[in-house]
């Protein structure tokens, strides 16, 4: 079972990538002030024994943030968060997958009126002389709607919204925890921060922790939203990266509030309302402030929670019509970027669901939806355990057995009903798309999906035709923030003149000011302000594009030179970074060139110096100046182009005849170095088979020399036998008579016997000779030893020597070279011993190449003495260390630095290819060693050799690297 995603719908339009990480975190942060609907009565009825569900919640809520991460950053392009992710974990279950998906998306979009409630409630209690009973209703249909409407001016908007109210509810909540325990703390009023005053009225059973597990689990894991957001983000790795945050969050967050709330809630009525428990719990360390302080953080997290309901909500739908599992509708995107269909179908539910208005029912039924998907999230996890995006794969069925306990018994608990309902209604969301899909009247392009009003179309037609649009829009914003600033005051006088006023009523009606402000920002002057900072990026974008790819130096200079802005081939042009040259007059770049901007003629040439001191170049530099036509802007536009290369180019034309007649002879002379290169190619070819030849010639000579050899002794005897037979002849018979005499006298028998001898021991000497040639060209080329294999070192270097000693030797016009030999005490090295031959050959070569090219340019009476030193050591770190130096002519710098190129050499044409010491280095590579020349041009030079002793595994040997590797 694999985790590829479904295949997309073929009229599926991507997200725009618009929002910024930082505003994806906002989103993140909504679930952790959800904790208002939970914990103050959680704590309340459980006492210490809260924490024993607690606990389990949060630790299942993090490791939710760190799945979801994983999930998020194997499906990137994947919107709507964790319930998507579901539909794909449970990809052989379709239809569970779009029940658990549809579950989640109930319970957020049931958090919308259940916030509106909340508020409302907020909002009467704090105006209760009023009795304002019969505007309830409405007020609470518009707090369900305002979200709705802002979020169908666009998803920035409600960004915006975020980072406005997410600082207030976030931090005061943190605040609230800090302060909470360190008064618990180090109060000397405290009761003790282990000392629990508020203990549970009744014993605590599985059936309790069950029940409140059911709320419980539904705080510790909202904190995943940051998810829905991937698809949409700038930078999706930042946006799943704010998870792990949002997961440690959670432990203050929840633990910590918890812990402050069931030391100070003690005294608490047993009828107090959320509000009143965290206001008796924040008045010990708030004081007077409490009661604002707690106001501010409920309508803070009233409205972030509607905020984050109304902008992932509709990219669940949209990314399961983009998946085949609904209706297409739900994927049509706005121009704007919004989701039209999907946010109608929530503000659908969501009246519904305000209509209704029973609070505790709706919780219930909410909750029952939103286990039901994690259920499904769990389920789909441990079906995956064996893929690497899923993390504790075995305990994800532990949980899937531990959800499914708390969703019966928590939701029969709570109400039988409700939790038949909220099990039920995720079905009929689906029936109902269903329907939708078959009526055969249905269409994606619906008439209600645009609800911008026609006279905030006129108005943004105006604006569109207007010449000075900037300015309408900071008019806007202006009257805006002035109407909502005279509107808070009018509601301050207003409350002060009925003697109802109090800070926090005044702070929930300026907060619920400021969001109607926003909601007529983002369908006014928000989205035309957004599209010109768009328009701007994207601008600025090509215009730096554009800026950096010619290939000119443009410099932006003001009235007295210094250079304002540049493109970056100005460092290439100067060879100075950027930095140093913002800033620094132009005139002190190009020396020839005015102090005084305004007598620049539009075109001029200048021989300018640059680059460092010890490497400073002559450039030739075309400057053109634009004329500065508009006074108002003192500055000047300097196009600065390098025509070095031109006017190189220009000198070369005025002598082309004289240039072309050289260029014929260079390619002459070109084309004979070139058939003299082939023909060296060529014999470098043939070279390379010597070690073959040498083997084959080797073997061949072996049998009959040996034979030969072998022979010779015998024939010593022999011979001896017969010369003393002769010998017995001559003193038994001294007058042999007369045709022996003349036989003797024709064959000088006396110079015979004496000379005879001496011929046999030459001709033992000269088979021993050849045997030991033999051996030395067989010991040389190695070819019957294809694999590695330990071998003496130094044997090898002797093998050499031997078959270069006739260039050793003196002879006409032609000094002795004397080889002293330092050989350390080197163990058997493991190695390719042909190949090693081969650079011991080479190099050695090279050496008694450089002594006679000094030879050659020596004078007579300079007494120059060939001299090659042959060295060898071992060192601590398994390497052996071979050194062959000369004293011959040297090498250059420049040289040493190219010598192991290929087709590289520093000896005269026709006399070298320059391919022996790249292949040696080659060959020293291959047995993951190091070659090196240290040389002194007039004194010598010395080549190091350092392998291991060894030899690692190699991947080819070296015949096959120079044809495969």
């Amino acid at each position: 079972m694999s985790l590829s995603p479904s295949p997309k719908a073929p009229s599926q339009q991507s997200l725009p990538r618009r929002m910024t990480a930082v505003e994806t975190w906002g989103f993140g942060l909504s679930g952790h002030i959800s904790w208002f609907s939970t914990l103050p009565l959680l704590t309340v009825a459980l006492g210490a024994n809260s924490f024993t569900v607690l606990i389990p919640a949060v630790l299942v809520g993090m490791a939710i943030n760190f799945q979801v991460k994983r999930l998020g950053e194997r499906w990137v392009g994947v919107a709507g968060g964790t319930p998507n992710y579901v539909t794909r974990l449970l990809k052989s279950y379709p239809g569970l997958g779009r029940y658990a998906a549809i579950g989640y998306w109930i319970a957020w979009v049931s958090t919308i009126p259940l916030n509106a409630i909340v508020f409302t409630d907020l909002i009467q209690s704090s105006i209760a002389p009023l009795k304002l009973d019969s505007f309830r209703f409405g007020l609470q249909l518009v707090l369900t709607v305002l979200p709705y409407l802002l979020a169908f001016s666009g998803t920035r908007s409600l960004a915006i919204l975020h980072l406005f109210f997410v600082v207030p509810a976030v931090g005061l909540s943190l605040i609230f925890c800090a302060q909470g325990l360190s008064w618990l703390a180090f109060s000397p009023d405290s009761p003790g921060l282990f000392v629990f005053t508020h203990q549970p009225a009744a014993a605590f059973s599985l059936f309790d922790w069950a029940k409140w597990m059911f709320f419980a689990l539904w705080v510790t894991t909202a904190c995943e939203t940051t998810a829905s957001f991937v698809a949409d983000s700038q930078n999706p790795r930042q946006t799943l990266n704010f998870l792990k945050i949002a997961a440690w969050l959670i432990l203050p967050v929840t633990l910590g509030i918890s812990w402050v709330l069931v030391n100070l809630t003690s005294a608490a009525p047993a009828n107090a309302s959320v509000f009143e428990l965290v206001r008796i719990a924040a008045v010990p360390f708030w004081g007077q402030g409490a009661s604002l302080g707690v106001t501010l953080m409920l309508a803070c997290a009233c409205l972030l929670n509607n905020a984050t309901a109304v902008a992932n909500t509709p990219r669940i739908l949209y990314q399961l019509s983009c998946d085949r599992l609904i209706a297409p509708i739900f994927s049509v995107i706005s121009r704007e970027g919004v989701l039209k269909p999907a946010l109608w179908a929530g503000l659908v539910v969501s009246l519904g669901f305000s209509v209704w208005g029973d609070l505790a029912r709706i919780v219930v039924i909410a909750g029952t939806g939103w286990l039901a998907s994690f259920l499904g999230l769990f389920f789909g996890l441990w079906l995956q355990r064996r893929t690497p995006a899923v993390l504790w794969s075995t305990w994800w069925l532990v949980w899937t057995c531990i959800i499914g306990f708390v969703i019966a018994i928590g939701g029969w608990f709570w109400g039988r009903q409700d939790l038949l309902i909220g099990l039920t209604l995720p079905a009929l969301v689906l029936l109902a798309d269903r329907i939708l899909v078959s009526l055969p009247t249905f269409s994606i392009r619906l008439p209600f999906l645009s609800i911008l009003p026609k006279s905030v179309q006129r108005i943004r037609v105006i604006q569109s035709k207007h010449h000075d649009f900037f300015m309408i829009q900071v008019i806007i914003l202006l009257l805006l923030v002035c109407g909502a600033t005279v509107v808070g005051w009018t509601m301050k006088s207003w409350l002060v003149s009925l003697s109802i006023y109090r800070n926090d009523l005044f702070a929930v009606l300026l907060i619920l000011i400021a969001f109607i402000a926003i909601t007529i920002a983002g369908w006014t002057s928000l989205p035309q302000i957004l599209a010109i900072d768009e328009a701007r990026e994207r601008a600025e974008s090509l215009f730096i594009a554009a800026f950096d790819t010619v290939p000119d130096t443009i410099l932006v200079v003001d009235q007295e030179g210094v250079i304002q802005q540049t493109n970056t081939s100005v460092e290439s042009l100067f060879q100075e970074p950027l930095q140093h040259l913002l800033g620094r007059y132009l005139w002190e770049l190009i020396p020839t060139l005015s102090q005084v901007p305004s007598q620049w003629i539009s075109k001029s040439e200048h021989d300018v110096r640059v680059g460092s001191s010890y490497k400073a170049q002559t450039q030739s530099i075309e400057a053109t100046v634009s004329i500065r036509s508009n006074h108002q802007r003192q500055e000047y536009i300097v196009i600065l182009r390098n025509i070095t290369e031109r006017k190189r180019t220009e000198q070369t034309l005025r002598q082309s005849e004289s240039a072309f007649r050289q260029q014929a002879k260079e390619l002459h002379q070109a084309l004979e170095q070139l058939q003299q290169a082939q023909s060296q190619l060529i014999q470098t070819e043939k070279m390379s088979s010597l070690g073959q030849m040498t083997a084959g010639i080797a073997h061949e000579i072996n049998n009959p020399v040996n034979f030969i050899h072998g022979n010779v002794d015998y024939i010593v005897n022999y011979v001896k036998g017969l010369l003393s037979l002769v010998s017995a002849y001559r003193q038994q018979y001294p007058q042999p008579g007369d045709k022996i005499e003349a036989q003797i006298e024709d064959i000088d028998l006396d110079f015979l016997l004496n000379d005879f001898p001496k011929l046999m021991h030459s001709l033992q000497e000269g088979t021993r000779r050849i045997k030991e040639i033999v051996l030395g060209l067989r010991n040389f080329s190695r070819l019957d030893e294809a694999e590695s294999k330990l071998v003496n070192i130094h044997e090898g270097l002797e093998n050499t020597l031997l078959i270069l000693q006739h260039r050793l030797r003196p002879y006409p016009n032609h000094c002795h070279i004397q080889v002293v030999k330092s050989y350390g005490d080197l163990p058997l090295v493991e190695c390719y011993p042909g190949q090693l031959n081969q650079v011991f050959m080479n190099l050695l070569a090279n050496a008694i190449d450089a002594i006679e090219d000094r030879i050659a340019k020596a004078s007579q009476n300079d007494g120059f003495q060939g001299l090659i030193t042959i060295s060898t050591s071992f060192d601590k770190s398994d390497q052996a260390r071979i050194s062959i130096a000369d004293n011959g002519s040297g090498i250059s710098p420049s040289a040493v630095e190219k010598l192991f190129d290929p087709f590289f050499t520093t000896k005269p044409i026709g006399k070298g290819t320059g391919l022996g010491l790249s292949i040696s280095y080659q060959i020293i590579s291959q047995h993951h060693g190091a070659l090196s020349c240290n040389s002194t041009p007039g004194e010598g030079t010395e080549f190091v050799c350092i392998i291991p002793v060894k030899l690692q595994k190699l991947n080819c040997s070296f015949n096959e690297s120079r044809s495969e590797c």
